[in-house]
């Protein structure tokens, strides 16, 4: 059969690759991707004893992931579960960090997340013994799949997602995609959309339309900081470029800032790049149009004067939504599936997004209806749509409360989800 040869080719892959991965290791921590001290997790050999409770392990790759799974982490705590917090970043880490902290629970414990090494793999289960494990969105691991399926472990996909190009080369290999994703226990997909995808790729038991992104708001930086940056903004009239990618998100934000501020002087577009180290090509094209720019990272203040704010940081997002009028959701225009709809909604925002925004579909329909929100095919229609918001200010407000309104009727999903997962959690 085809799908045991490829899975027993995949494993044979990672078992030539062992003597390699010390160097591979180590030439990440070079680069900053890894911690030295912590490199033991990731092959799979945890220094932390493993608690005598019942454990739940939760494995989310990017920082959103895991804050979506604030409320769910709450909800598992109650039924007196520890829970193992896996994620891949440096970055990451932190925000568990701060997630821990937020919640104050003891329960909670984070390790970098083991390569997809049988043998790593193989240790790591072994010495937490899950009761479940739980995947964040688009994550397979053929190893891991095979081995908790083996050990009984229920493996739940937990808000799943798929490309259109991820599911074109999953058909491609669809014996594969049969024999891999039937193990899952249960996969609960973000929308109808995702659900007919892993239909189509094995699945079998599937709930569709669950997302924990429209339950959580973004992170916010300290009171005294947020004070301090809501006095420097209080008369200005704020556009926020939330999460951009690429060079074209780059230019959307700087010509439209250029466009829109012909009809208000006092405007000021805030930019947060998705990741902090992508702000070369911005900081050229700021100095390329003459704007008056301050970078965060740089501990450079907003003045009068100021017209492009660069908050290259992390975990800020919340407060830059509270004091933005208009925010354009990145990763729409630049086909990345488009970032979190409902974090501008529950700040009350005047929300704009390009095309693309396939990984919050559902929301953008619910937005689109409630008249909480503007979708823009290209540059051009984005400037167009900044002019007319800030000559109608009485229709930022409008859109404002109505994102707001719209967001905050969308039922939790929590307490259906821990419904669902309980038959697998052995509570």
């Amino acid at each position: 059969m085809l799908a045991v040869l490829l899975i027993k080719i995949y494993y044979l892959i990672w078992i030539l690759l062992t003597p390699f991965l010390p160097l591979i290791l180590i030439y990440r921590v070079i680069k900053g991707k890894e911690k030295l001290n912590r490199l033991n997790e990731r092959v799979g050999i945890p220094y932390i004893k493993k608690p005598k409770e019942k454990l739940v392990w939760i494995n989310a790759v990017s920082v959103g992931e895991l804050r979506s799974t604030i409320l769910l982490i709450e909800g598992l705590i109650e039924y007196d579960l520890k829970i193992l917090i896996t994620s891949v970043t440096i970055t990451s880490a932190e925000h568990v960090k701060n997630i821990i902290k937020d919640i104050n629970s003891k329960n909670i414990i984070h390790q970098f997340t083991p390569i997809d090494h049988p043998i790593s793999l193989n240790n790591f289960i072994n010495h937490w013994q899950p009761s479940c494990i739980i995947m964040i969105e688009s994550e397979i691991w053929p190893n891991l799949i095979q081995i908790s399926y083996r050990k009984m472990i229920p493996l739940i996909l937990l808000q799943g997602r798929m490309s259109e190009k991820s599911y074109k080369k999953w058909l491609f290999l669809k014996s594969l995609s049969k024999s891999l994703f039937k193990k899952f226990s249960l996969i609960i997909s973000q929308d109808d959309k995702n659900a007919k995808r892993y239909k189509k790729l094995g699945g079998k038991n599937i709930l569709a339309g669950i997302n924990l992104k429209n339950s959580i708001s973004a992170p916010y930086m300290n009171n005294r900081e947020e004070k301090l940056l809501t006095s420097l903004l209080i008369e200005r009239q704020v556009i926020l470029f939330a999460s951009i990618h690429e060079n074209i998100e780059d230019e959307a934000a700087i010509t439209s800032h250029i466009s829109a501020k012909k009809h208000n002087i006092n405007l000021i577009t805030i930019i947060v790049p998705r990741h902090p180290k992508l702000t070369k090509n911005l900081i050229s094209l700021t100095i390329k149009y003459k704007l008056n720019t301050k970078i965060r990272s740089h501990n450079q203040s907003i003045d009068k004067n100021t017209d492009i704010y660069i908050a290259d940081t992390i975990g800020e997002l919340g407060s830059f939504l509270k004091i933005a009028n208009i925010c354009f959701v990145g990763g729409s225009l630049s086909n990345k599936g488009g970032h979190n709809l409902a974090e501008p909604a529950f700040e009350k925002c005047a929300i704009i997004y390009g095309p693309d925004v396939s990984n919050h579909q559902k929301t953008s329909d619910i937005l689109i209806k409630g008249n909480a929100a503007i979708q823009i095919n290209n540059i051009n229609e984005l400037n167009n749509e900044i002019i007319n918001l800030i000559k109608d200010k009485k229709k930022i407000n409008i859109m404002a409360e109505n994102a707001y309104r719209v967001i905050n009727n969308i039922p939790s999903p929590n307490s259906i989800l821990l419904d669902k997962l309980k038959p697998f959690l052995k509570i």
